[in-house]
């Protein structure tokens, strides 16, 4: 798997990441545990909005797509917001 190859350098640059980033996560999913692959990440991005949900598994946009469209939102709101002017 090529994910099973890559993931581990992936993962060393997550602190290379400048840019508004989120994760909704399924706090149920038995596919990645939110124990190694959910809040060990928060340590890893600088301003990660990271959101669990318990109950939901591993695709949360088909249980409740209203709520990850919100969550997608809410991170692009983030990333095109206009940079404030502090040096004037």
């Amino acid at each position: 798997m090529a994910i099973a190859h890559d993931l581990g350098r992936i993962e060393k640059r997550y602190g290379e990441i400048t840019m508004p980033v989120g994760i909704l996560f399924g706090a149920s999913d038995r596919v990645l545990g939110i124990d190694i692959h959910g809040w060990p990440v928060m340590e890893k991005i600088s301003g990660l909005d990271f959101e669990p949900v318990e109950g939901l598994g591993h695709m949360p946009q088909f249980v409740e797509p209203e709520r990850v469209v919100a969550f997608i939102e809410r991170i692009a709101d983030r990333a095109f917001a206009p940079k404030s002017d502090t040096g004037s």
